[in-house]
C-alpha cells in the first residue's frame, strides 16, 4: 500500500526579477523551453523569487498584457489596472474555481470588479497550468494563463507514506483547488463488508494522508467512476456507479464530494446513470473534460462488456444531466482513459470472454464534439483494470492488467501528434506491478499512485 510518486525535474534555480510587462506587438509570440521541454520562465535572473507584472485591460481593453506567464513554483504574479471594471478569477472562461481572485482571493463566484490602479499579487504553491478570466468581459475573450514550473525536485519514482489501510478498487483524483489527491471508496479485501466508505487525501505539501470525516452514502464503492466538475464556480467531486465487494449487482447513483466542506450529497434518483439500468453494469472508463464526465463502455457483471458511451452534466436540470452519445467500436471495461485537448482517447481495455476477465490492445479515440470515434495505432501491450493520464499531452497508460505476464509496472506513453507508442519514456516504469489501484495527475510535473493488487493480493 506504499505510495509512489513521480517528480518532473524544473531547472528553475536561476529565480528571477520583476520586470514590468512590455505592450503585445503583433508579431508572433516566441515560446522558451526549458531543457525539458517545459516553458522557461520570464523575467531575468535574481538572487530572490520572482514577481512577474501583467497589465489589466492596457488602454480601456479587453485583455491582459502578457496573456500567457511562466513561473516557478514560490513566484509571485501582480497584476495592475489600468482600466476600470475588470477582475481576475481563476478558471476555465467564464467558470470560477475559487483558486485564487481579486482582489483578496474571497468571494471568487461573484466576480468581484476592479478599477484603475487596484494591485492584486497570488503567489503560486504547485506547479500546474492555471486558467483565469475577467468575470466582466470572459465572454469577450478576457483570459489568462499562468504555467508554473516545478521546483527543484529530482525527476523519478520516489516512495511517500503507506496508505492508511490496504485499499484496492478506489479511485484516484487530483483536486486542482487545493492541489491534494484524493482517493475515493474502494474495499480493503476481496471479502463481503469490506468496502472502504471513506475519502482518503494525500497532502504533497507535508507528504501524508488523512482520512477525512465524511462517510460516503452506500457501500457501493468498488470500481466508480470520478472526476472534478464545476457548478455554480464550485469544484466537486463527482462519483458514479460501482459494487459492494462479493455482490453482481451495481448501483447507478451518482453523488459529489466537495473538499472544501468535507461533505457529500447524493443526487436525486432522476439523475441516476443510465447506462446501469439493468442494475448489474459497472462503469468502464472514465474522464471529466470541459466540466462533463464521460463514461466509455462498462461490465455488465460477469456476463460481457459494454460499448455505451455517456456523457453527465452537472448543471443540466434533473433528469437531463446525462446524454447518450455514439457506441464505442468495440465492447470495453476497466479502459484506461484519458482526454487531451478535448478529445478522448482509451489504450488497453478488459473484456470478458470464456467466463473470465482478460486484457486486450484496444485502443481509440472519441471526439465529444463531433460525437464520432476514430482509429489510433494500438497499445503495444494488452492490458486494463487501470488509468490513463494526460502528462504533459501524452497519454500514459499506468501498469495494469491481469493475465500474466501482467499485472505490469510498465508506463506506455501515446503520442496524438505523432500517433505513436513509446515505452518508459518519458515516465519511466515504477516500482511493484500492479493492478485496479487509485492514480491520478496534476497534467505537467507529479503522479500520484497507491495501493492496488499487488500484484494479486490487496496491498
Amino acid at each position: 500500500m506504499l505510495t509512489v510518486v513521480f517528480l518532473v525535474r524544473a531547472e528553475s534555480g536561476d529565480k528571477r526579477a520583476s520586470t514590468r510587462a512590455q505592450k503585445e506587438i503583433s508579431a508572433p509570440p516566441i515560446t522558451i523551453l526549458d531543457q525539458n521541454g517545459q516553458p522557461d520562465v520570464n523575467g531575468v535572473p535574481s538572487a530572490v523569487g520572482t514577481i512577474v507584472d501583467v497589465e489589466v485591460g492596457p488602454g480601456g481593453g479587453f485583455t491582459f498584457n502578457p496573456s500567457t506567464v511562466n513561473v516557478s513554483v514560490g513566484d509571485t504574479v501582480r497584476w495592475t489596472w489600468d482600466s476600470n471594471g475588470h477582475s481576475v478569477t481563476s478558471g476555465q472562461p467564464c467558470q470560477a474555481d475559487s483558486q485564487y481572485c481579486s482582489p483578496n482571493d474571497m468571494n471568487c463566484a461573484s466576480g468581484i470588479l476592479s478599477n484603475s490602479g487596484t494591485v492584486y499579487t497570488h503567489t503560486f504553491a504547485q506547479a500546474g497550468t492555471y486558467s483565469y478570466f475577467c468575470a466582466a468581459h470572459c465572454f469577450f475573450g478576457m483570459t489568462g494563463v499562468v504555467n508554473v514550473s516545478g521546483g527543484c525536485a529530482p525527476s523519478g519514482w520516489s516512495a511517500g507514506p503507506s496508505l492508511p489501510t490496504v485499499l484496492v478498487r478506489s479511485v484516484g483524483v487530483w483536486f486542482p483547488a487545493d492541489g491534494n489527491f484524493y482517493s475515493m471508496g474502494g474495499r480493503t479485501s476481496d471479502l463481503a463488508g469490506s468496502d472502504f466508505q471513506h475519502v482518503l487525501r494525500y497532502s504533497p505539501s507535508s507528504n501524508t494522508w488523512t482520512q477525512m470525516g465524511v462517510t460516503l452514502p452506500d457501500n457501493q464503492m468498488n470500481n466508480m467512476a470520478c472526476g472534478v466538475l464545476s457548478t455554480g464556480g464550485t469544484p466537486s467531486i463527482y462519483c458514479v456507479g460501482g459494487s459492494a465487494a462479493g455482490q453482481t449487482t451495481a448501483t447507478a447513483r451518482v453523488f459529489s464530494y466537495n473538499p472544501a466542506t468535507d461533505t457529500a450529497t447524493t443526487l436525486t434518483s432522476g439523475d441516476n446513470w443510465p447506462g446501469d439500468a439493468a442494475g448489474t453494469i459497472l462503469p468502464g472508463g472514465f474522464v471529466a473534460v470541459n466540466d462533463k464526465l464521460y463514461i466509455l463502455g462498462g461490465f455488465n457483471i460477469n456476463v460481457a462488456s459494454t460499448n455505451q458511451i455517456w456523457q453527465f452534466d452537472p448543471t443540466q436540470a434533473v433528469g437531463s444531466k446525462w446524454l447518450q452519445r455514439v457506441n464505442t467500436p468495440e465492447g470495453i471495461m476497466y479502459a484506461p482513459t484519458c482526454a487531451i485537448n478535448g478529445i478522448i482517447y482509451v489504450g488497453g481495455a478488459s473484456d470478458y470472454s470464456g467466463g473470465t476477465v482478460i486484457d486486450t490492445t484496444n485502443s481509440f479515440s472519441f471526439n465529444p464534439t463531433t460525437n464520432t470515434t476514430g482509429a489510433i495505432a494500438a497499445i503495444p501491450r494488452a492490458t486494463g483494470e487501470t488509468r490513463a493520464l494526460n502528462f504533459n499531452s501524452k497519454m500514459l497508460v499506468i501498469g495494469g492488467g491481469r493475465v500474466a505476464p501482467n499485472p505490469s509496472n510498465e508506463v506506455d506513453a501515446y503520442d496524438p501528434g505523432t500517433n505513436t507508442w513509446a515505452v518508459n519514456s518519458p515516465v519511466p516504469a515504477f516500482t511493484n506491478a500492479r493492478r485496479n489501484f487509485p492514480t491520478d495527475t496534476d497534467g505537467t510535473t507529479r503522479i500520484w499512485l497507491a495501493g492496488g493488487y499487488e500484484p494479486s493480493a490487496p496491498a
